[in-house]
């Protein structure tokens, strides 16, 4: 007797073996933030100048951002790693145990303020699609800063006092939030990046005074080097409203981020010299708070364009699009059609017309309903536009009738194409309910000659649909020329 052996389901596997799964995913996550958090702590303790405050402090912003983009990463062990990265930064750089300690309730304090803020963000406000989104980041860098500021007060000397020591405080992490949060909220995906920035570079490339609005930039920032003063940080105002108009939101935050840091870092150093005759942390303070203050101006600019070329884009989609197919309309495909003639004369090449009409439509709708008639419209629409290239036009001429433009086709290709179109809609159509149906499809052939004029479209169209014609008195169902 042979022994039959089942196979262990799903069911099967030990309790262990999952919670070895869930340990090694918070290890994971653990690791990934003790990372970030001890990387972008070492980075501001090179800013810190002896016994104060870094100049530049993103590791806050970064952790909060983190933790919003990346809710899982808010765990219990997250929240652990990184205290365990803030400890681990300061120590290693020299600082005391209490100092470090005192640094690192202030910090997680502001970043806990802010995330609790952050769950009550709508998620269009979190990617800056709406004009007043950049408000909502600045409530909640402002929760967090405020948070930070009375948390690193109350465990610190206070020699300033409270209110200035706060102020101090306030101020430093409020720039940093508005800055950084908009950037780590907005980056692509690590496996867009490289995509975005090869498209980026291809549209310098063939429209190089794209580069303009980042030359104006760098100007004023020179001209605030060269002449100083307490104006010299708006000196770039101008230029970075234009680079919010002229680029796309993400860039925008990048650029804003990049002209914080090098304003802070070049007055903290000299380089920027405000000629400021008072003493004190007051001018500092107002500094900061003018920085965040500014940054917020752009990318509310870019915030308002990003909404508005959204809402053109919707608005030109369905101007030219069909609503129920999504394929382009009468107007819109005669229009494309025309520019594609218009290229075909300059470049020599050919233009295949095809009309295209689902046989015995209205007894669809008639046996089945409008919604069953609906599904194929929708279906037939799709499973053509998916298998035509993408140099070619496709447009819903009314009701059950298509039409087709493909360049570059000769007679006896635009026949074959024209036939695996034909096959590719005989295909069984589901509908929702489970039921199946068969269609045909009729369809004429016409093809431009050898060197087609830009006003011939019209003509072949018509020659496409007498075709058409003729397909559907020999009885359907059949390509003809």
């Amino acid at each position: 007797m042979v022994a039959q052996h089942r196979q262990p389901s799903s069911q099967d596997i030990p309790a262990p073996a999952s919670a070895v799964v869930t340990l090694r995913q918070l290890a994971l996550q653990a690791l990934l933030v003790v990372t970030v958090v001890f990387a972008a702590s070492g980075l501001g303790i090179l800013t810190r100048p002896e016994h104060q405050l870094a100049a530049f402090w993103p590791t806050n912003a970064l952790l909060l951002g983190l933790f919003a983009r990346h809710p899982a990463l808010a765990s219990p062990a997250g929240w652990a790693a990184a205290a365990l990265g803030y400890v681990a930064a300061d120590l290693l750089t020299g600082s005391s145990l209490l100092t470090t300690l005192r640094l690192t309730t202030a910090n997680l304090a502001g970043v806990a303020a802010g995330f609790l803020v952050f769950r009550r963000v709508r998620h269009e406000d979190r990617q800056l699609q709406h004009p007043l989104s950049m408000l909502s980041v600045l409530a909640v860098s402002a929760a967090a800063a405020l948070a930070a500021g009375l948390a690193g007060s109350l465990t610190s000397s206070m020699k300033l006092g409270f209110l200035a020591t706060s102020g101090f405080w306030f101020s430093a992490e409020l720039v940093c939030y508005v800055a950084i949060l908009p950037v780590v909220l907005l980056a692509p995906a690590p496996a867009t990046l490289r995509h975005a920035l090869r498209e980026r570079l291809v549209r310098v490339r063939r429209r190089p005074l794209t580069v303009m609005p980042l030359l104006a930039l760098l100007l004023t920032i020179l001209l605030g080097v060269a002449i100083g003063g307490p104006g010299a940080i708006a000196f770039p105002v101008p230029a970075l409203l234009w680079c919010a108009l002229a680029y796309r939101l993400f860039t925008t935050a990048l650029v804003t981020l990049l002209l914080c840091v090098w304003t802070l870092m070049a007055i903290a150093t000299g380089v920027i010299d405000l000629q400021l005759q008072a003493n004190g942390p007051l001018p500092v303070i107002s500094l900061r708070m003018g920085m965040a203050l500014l940054a917020v101006a752009p990318l509310t600019v870019a915030s308002v364009n990003a909404a508005r070329n959204r809402l053109l884009a919707t608005l030109n989609h369905a101007a030219d699009h069909d609503a129920l197919t999504g394929t382009l309309n009468r107007s819109a495909f005669l229009r494309r059609g025309r520019e594609l003639a218009e290229h075909a004369q300059r470049t020599g090449g050919t233009v295949v017309a095809m009309m295209l009409d689902i046989d015995h439509f209205k007894s669809v709708n008639d046996r089945h309903g409008h919604a069953a008639g609906d599904a194929v419209l929708v279906t037939f629409a799709t499973r053509m536009r998916e298998h035509l290239r993408e140099d070619g036009l496709f447009g819903r001429f009314g009701g059950e009738e298509f039409a087709v433009l493909l360049p570059g086709l000769d007679a006896d290709a635009a026949m074959r194409v024209a036939e695996r179109l034909r096959h590719l809609a005989s295909e069984p159509i589901t509908l929702d309910d489970g039921r199946t149906l068969d269609i045909t499809v009729s369809v004429g052939v016409a093809a431009s000659p050898a060197s087609m004029h830009a006003d011939a479209l019209e003509k072949l169209l018509s020659q496409a649909d007498v075709a058409l014609y003729r397909a559907k008195a020999m009885g359907r169902n059949r390509v003809v020329a």
